[in-house]
């Protein structure tokens, strides 16, 4: 695909290709190009190509000539008209966005009595329901989807491969995917293409500006209601019932758990100020630990041979000692490489799989609790030796799993620690006696991990022994030692004195877990759950910052103005407030309006002369806009859904269009396709219709006025030509 200029052996590719149809009697064929600029340029490489008999030169002729009749003055020679009409006369037409609107169904009509027999065109056409060709052409199997170059997606080959035969006329179709050069897929990407699952089907449904003010004008229906009936929500929809009898069950649950009964643990809820401290620390050290790294005195910390103390319930670590071989970066995230000594049956023990988030969180928190309770809130548990032989493993850990950083680092050779891994993978080497260099690292580890556990391992911490200076982190640093200096100095729990503390915390703990679910399961059945929820509370924010909703979620004068407006609403609803319009002349406001509804994108950018009238009307434009994005801004909010850009590429165009210029003379202002500018203009006359709406309710008849004047010098001649479907 892509946008490439003309080639000798495309021509060549092509013209055997339409001799080779022509022969076998495989014609119609429609030739999908993923580039409006390719569909045109192909059709002009087979120009010495004629297709048609006479008899059928005369039939298109004629129906051409009906449908171009109704044209007026110079729009009939426009250069796209007669291209047109020549291409038609041998067979041949062109199908995209870029061609004016008659035109393209003059296309579609003798495409349908059989009169063009090679039509170029981009996939849009694939939606056209009685448009059927006996062969499908491939002009390539990738297109660039407005971000990325990708494979058409198996939903979208069917579409397009879908109208090849004809219903009661073939009894197959024929689907033919070009190899141009060097570039053949291979079958991987054909079976992808051809056989590959559907897309999952994901809703499109917005929050817009218009439908949140219509929507709190009507008090019978809560907006709330309508995002729940959207697609969007219809999986949440789906597990609404699973939900509420889970909930009944956590609930039925919780009142037969049994409670805690104990002098010390239950006195002013003593076992319960632990466990919140407890809660705390863990989660604040986990959430600060990919902070503190970003500080270079902190991070350098993290050289090979550094000890650590880290938790992890997927590996089955608890306050384990272990030694860092490297700090990885994956996705943007820091990981460590770790090596821990382990028995021999214990070399290959498989990850604990967790599927669920919210499980997997709990998982990592209980256990870095019964760390904490059973070695001390930074203390290193024992070496834990079997009756086998010392080996070790090496594992991947997030840093969240880091409990703590020792002062202490140990010597260790990386290249003979993984060379000795990548044997011991091999069954036969198993038995072999581990190398001296890496079976005195295993020593010295275990030594240290039963000297630590005795007598406490000597730390590095945080915003203590190493500066933070960010203002935030350093509040938050300051808030996780104060809990942990509470922690480790212990005064303020009677409850660490419990002879059955870890007995009383697992009760507790259960108890949590179901508060926890019950907590979440009645988020995922409330409003708040809602995905749009909060797109709708931003964009609720907006309207309230700028004006358009006041106390009590009513709509003032200013949305009422707004609801009248479908598209850009809040930008077109300034203007006509901040009279931006009110002193000009129609084709000005059509020039400025037509800022909102201008697809085309200039490959080198817009060019305004600066002193001259357009220049004025961006400027206007400009104001508001910045206006509107600052007062988002202050609120943290984005207001576009960049699909809504401001454009001002077709703003002299429209202009001169609006003055009385003659469509072929407004063709030699811009390099734009002429059906893209007839689009523009004709949405132009949607939002002419708004604003004029607008007035009536601002109780501006003057500017009502001005904008009928403004429909009616934009409504004129090609632009607004009368479909052929309802009148042919």
């Amino acid at each position: 695909g892509g946008g490439g200029g003309f080639c000798r052996n495309d021509k060549n590719i092509y013209v055997n290709l339409v001799d080779h149809l022509r022969t076998i009697d495989k014609l119609p064929m429609v030739c999908f190009v993923f580039s409006r600029k390719r569909c045109d340029e192909n059709a002009q490489l087979l120009r010495s190509i004629d297709l048609t008999t006479s008899v059928e030169k005369s039939h298109v002729t004629s129906f051409f000539g009906q449908c171009i009749a109704r044209l007026k003055g110079t729009d009939k020679e426009l250069p796209q008209v007669l291209t047109m009409r020549e291409l038609c006369l041998r067979g041949f037409a062109v199908h995209h966005s870029g061609i004016l609107p008659i035109l393209k169904e003059v296309v579609e009509l003798l495409f349908q009595k059989g009169y063009v027999k090679i039509l170029f065109a981009t996939e849009t056409f694939a939606m056209g329901v009685n448009m059927p060709a006996r062969t499908v052409v491939f002009d390539s199997l990738s297109k660039h989807d407005g971000t990325k170059q990708r494979l058409l997606l198996p939903g979208e080959y069917i579409q397009m491969a879908g109208r090849a035969g004809r219903r009661g006329l073939d009894s197959t179709g024929t689907v033919i995917v070009l190899c141009k050069g060097e570039s053949v897929p291979d079958s991987a990407e054909l079976q992808t293409v051809m056989k590959g699952k559907a897309e999952k089907l994901e809703s499109r449904f917005r929050v817009t500006y218009s439908m949140l003010l219509n929507l709190l004008r009507a008090e019978q229906l809560k907006i709330e209601d309508m995002l729940q009936r959207s697609y969007t929500e219809s999986i949440s929809l789906r597990l609404g019932n699973e939900r509420k009898e889970k909930l009944g069950e956590a609930i039925a649950s919780l009142s037969i758990l049994p409670r805690v009964e104990c002098a010390l643990c239950s006195t002013d809820d003593a076992l319960s100020t632990l466990h919140s401290s407890l809660c705390s620390l863990i989660s604040t050290r986990a959430a600060l630990w990919p902070k503190w790294t970003s500080v270079s005195a902190i991070d350098r910390l993290f050289s090979m041979g550094r000890l650590l103390i880290v938790t992890s319930a997927v590996h089955g670590l608890q306050n384990s000692l272990v030694l860092l071989i490297k700090e990885m970066v994956n996705e943007k995230m820091k990981s460590l490489q770790v090596l821990i000594p382990c028995d021999e049956e214990q070399e290959y023990e498989k990850p604990r799989e967790i599927k669920d988030e919210c499980d997997r969180v709990w998982a990592e928190e209980s256990s870095m609790m019964e760390g904490a309770l059973k070695y001390g809130v930074e203390g290193v548990a024992p070496a834990m030796r079997g009756g086998s032989r010392r080996v070790f493993r090496i594992m991947e850990l997030p840093q969240s799993s880091i409990v703590a950083v020792v002062s202490r680092s140990v010597k260790l050779d990386v290249t003979e620690i993984m060379n000795t891994k990548k044997m011991r993978e091999l069954p036969r080497f198993r038995s072999n006696s581990l190398p001296d260099a890496v079976a005195s690292v295993l020593r010295e580890l275990d030594q240290l991990a039963d000297e630590y556990a005795a007598s406490g391992a000597p730390l590095t911490v945080p915003g203590r022994d190493n500066k933070v200076e960010e203002v935030s982190l350093y509040e938050e640093t300051c808030h996780w030692l104060a809990v942990r200096d509470g922690l480790l100095e212990g005064g303020a729990y009677p409850a660490r004195h419990c002879a059955l503390l870890q007995e009383h915390m697992s009760i507790l703990r259960e108890t949590t877990r179901v508060q926890r679910l019950i907590a979440r399961l009645e988020f995922q059945l409330s409003a708040d759950n809602l995905s749009l929820s909060q797109e709708y509370r931003d964009k609720l924010k907006v309207l309230k910052t700028l004006g358009y909703v006041e106390a009590g979620n009513m709509v003032s004068f200013k949305g009422r103005v707004a609801c009248e407006i479908h598209h850009q609403e809040l930008l077109i609803t300034e203007l006509i407030l901040e009279n931006k319009l009110h002193s000009r002349e129609p084709a000005e406001i059509a020039a400025m309006l037509s800022a909102t509804t201008c697809q085309y994108k200039q490959g080198d950018g817009v060019k305004i002369e600066e002193g001259t009238v357009l220049a004025e009307l961006k400027k206007d434009v400009d104001e508001v806009v910045l206006k509107i994005h600052s007062s988002a801004g202050r609120i943290g909010v984005q207001v576009n859904d960049g699909y809504e850009e401001v454009r001002y590429d077709l703003m002299d165009v429209v202009y001169n269009w609006a003055n009385g210029m003659p469509f072929s003379e407004i063709m030699a202002l811009t390099q734009a396709q002429e059906g893209l500018i007839v689009r523009c203009i004709q949405r132009l006359g949607e939002v002419c219709k708004d604003v004029r709406n607008a007035a009536r309710i601002v109780g501006d008849p003057a500017l009502q006025e001005k904008m009928e004047q403004v429909q009616s010098a934009i409504k004129r001649d090609i632009v607004f030509a009368a479909s052929l479907y309802t009148t042919v």
